[in-house]
């Protein structure tokens, strides 16, 4: 019995190899896919010469072929590893529940088969004809957000579609590739985390990326904030608490979101936030952010004088903060309201870059705007960048208007400080060992009633986001998918995709495996209120 077991196990290693190749074949690069293109530019006898000029196709096609090799053994580690960490999961849990070995070996057997089947499932394509599109649940510069049924398995999930001629026009490349890293990241053999929206699969065309991700039908935070204007201090502290512990979640996984602001956070069904958006997010202690820095860069010029700039009334900021929220959110600047000062800078940044955001949201939730918002990006920009000046004015202000706690104004500016002095420099027991989080119940916190319960009537109700007509350019077109070596040379185009292709490993046992049983490990996560893919418990039966 042990030889056959392990002649599945070499059998299982040997499938999954072939299945990282067909993986990178599936994104349209295998490593040996380009070998000898361009070969008839090469001139063997200038083969000692410096001065050797290759064509575009062949550089292109070297290049192509180095990042399809790099991609496929890092693939094959990684899936190896996570293999092998699934094994160790469901040793650990075994010997914890003091199992008998016949029960075991049982478990052994399921997993192997589970393990089996996954691999066999990862090599069925998914395309977008894959999806019946329900409506349109969000629209940005560079694609499209749709809520979206899997014709295979009836399950429901958000379909993140976005341009790759436009990513790459706007050299937006690297931003897309680290919203697909870190959402797999954080699907981990010990749990996903359920501080982030769930990846389960991405996969991409010729001109399009595909993320297939999990539905969350509350909406965003900037929907409650513009429907209730302001919170409460009770609201405001467990929002802004759970917040922090999103935030902890993703830095310790070595990451920094950059971009929190309440478009980034989604409110699942029960009132809970799930932070998604990962596009600016990268790893800690960076010291260059050219996107934000350059975007923004252009604003610096011609300010207004700071008292003119902060003169107008609280109603009438208020005012146009509603009115332009929605459309600087789907603009292709965006705005600087929520980013660091330091980050603007492109001086050096690390984790507490987000506790900034996360004071900045407070300070919105209690008043009803953000503190630096103004009529234009470069008055924002400029009050951001003058925060030393501009903001114990703007504090004095919302004072003077609104009914702030003691707790509430010195948590906010201990976030809106200087990195070196900023609250959650020293780990985020500082933040939460703050007077304003007196009574939260930091460990059981998603499991307290939230003050925000959306109102949902049905699994296909996306009446808590906003209203989009279709447009031509966004109806369903003929799928063009990516083409083989045969058909269509790789290009400069292709290699900033190479690898995108993702696959979650519960998720696609769920929509192709012939399995009915539960999984042999640990529940990762439990399903949701809407019956998004999530693994189920079967530990917990034995």
């Amino acid at each position: 019995m042990e030889k056959k077991l392990e002649a599945i196990q070499i059998q299982d290693n040997e499938s999954e190899q072939m299945d990282n190749r067909e993986d990178a074949a599936e994104d349209d690069y295998s490593p040996e896919e380009n070998e000898g293109e361009g070969d008839e530019e090469y001139d063997e006898e200038e083969d000692d010469e410096d001065d050797t000029v290759f064509s575009k196709e062949t550089l292109e096609a070297a290049m192509a072929t180095k990042v399809s090799i790099e991609q496929y053994y890092t693939s094959l580690f990684k899936s190896l590893k996570e293999r092998e960490d699934r094994r160790i999961f469901l040793e650990k849990k075994m010997e914890e529940l003091n199992l008998r070995e016949e029960q075991r070996a049982i478990k052994r057997r399921e997993l192997d088969k589970k393990e089996t089947e996954y691999i066999k499932s990862r090599r069925i394509r998914l395309t977008g004809h894959s999806f019946e599109s329900i409506k349109i649940i969000g629209r940005g510069a560079f694609g499209e957000v749709r809520l979206v049924k899997m014709k295979k398995n009836n399950k429901y999930f958000a379909m993140k579609k976005l341009d790759k001629s436009k990513m790459i026009e706007k050299q937006q490349t690297i931003h897309v590739r680290s919203e697909r890293d870190i959402l797999a990241d954080s699907n981990h053999i010990h749990g996903h985390n359920p501080w982030i929206v769930s990846l389960y699969y991405s996969f991409q065309d010729t001109n399009y990326l595909y993320l297939i991700m999990e539905y969350v039908p509350g909406g965003d935070m900037m929907t409650q904030l513009i429907k209730y204007d302001t919170f409460t201090e009770d609201a405001t502290r467990f929002y802004i608490a759970e917040t922090v512990l999103a935030l902890n979640s993703i830095h310790k996984l070595s990451y920094i979101h950059r971009d929190i602001k309440p478009d980034n956070l989604l409110i699942d069904s029960k009132g809970h936030i799930k932070v998604s958006d990962f596009g600016l997010c990268t790893g800690l202690q960076t010291n260059r952010v050219p996107t934000l820095a350059e975007i923004y860069k252009k604003y610096e010029g011609d300010i207004r004088d700071e008292n003119e700039s902060i003169s107008s009334s609280r109603s009438a900021r208020f005012d146009s903060w509603k009115k332009q929220r929605r459309v600087l959110a789907y603009s292709n600047v965006g705005t600087p309201d929520y980013t660091a000062p330091e980050v603007l800078m492109k001086d050096g940044y690390s984790a507490e870059c987000d506790w900034w955001s996360v004071g900045v949201i407070m300070f919105e939730m209690l008043v009803g705007y953000p503190p630096f918002c103004s009529e234009s990006i470069r008055e924002t920009y400029h009050k951001i960048m003058n925060w030393k000046l501009t903001l114990p004015k703007i504090m004095e202000e919302a004072k003077a208007e609104v009914n702030l706690s003691p707790q509430a104004q010195d948590l906010i500016e201990k976030f809106l400080t200087d990195p070196v002095r900023r609250i959650g420099v020293n780990g985020v027991e500082e933040i939460q060992s703050h007077p304003f989080f007196k009574g939260v119940d930091w460990k059981n916190i998603r499991q307290t009633k939230a003050p925000i319960i959306p109102a949902i009537a049905s699994i296909t109700d996306t009446s808590n986001f906003d209203h989009y007509d279709e447009e031509p350019s966004h109806n369903p077109e003929p799928m063009q998918p990516v083409q083989s070596k045969s058909r269509r040379k790789i290009t400069s185009f292709d290699i900033p995709f190479i690898g995108y292709t993702y696959r979650n490993f519960d998720a696609m046992r769920d929509a192709f495996g012939s399995v009915n049983s539960r999984d042999a490990f640990g529940s990762i996560n439990s399903r949701d209120a809407f019956g998004s893919i999530n693994s189920r418990d079967t530990l917990n039966n034995i």
